[in-house]
């Protein structure tokens, strides 16, 4: 039951945030997200080095590109660009 309870949280969080997709964020390209979102997560599923952010408009985010290394984990903010050095991750999408 709690296990259930938790998973409704989670997706009510998601819903709440307009999350509808997500984006592979691989290679030393920037990544985008289509027009009409901003990424609200970036999910590493490698530790990864960050080279370059755009924020969105008025967003107030973590220079990711001041870190030596993110490790593995979830990042919440508000980005239309990212680029990256090494890693891997996962971009959620939200709308505008």
């Amino acid at each position: 039951m709690a296990g259930m309870l938790e998973q409704n949280a989670n997706q009510a969080t998601v819903n709440s945030v307009g999350a509808i997709g997500s984006k592979a964020i691989t290679g030393t390209s920037a990544v985008t997200p289509p027009t009409g979102y901003y990424f609200f997560a970036i999910d590493f599923m490698a530790d990864s080095v960050v080279t370059s952010q755009i924020d969105l408009t008025g967003a107030t985010n973590a220079v990711l590109s001041s870190l030596t290394t993110i490790p593995a984990k979830p990042v919440y903010g508000k980005w239309t660009s990212i680029t990256l050095t090494s890693g891997e991750a996962i971009g959620y999408l939200a709308r505008l």
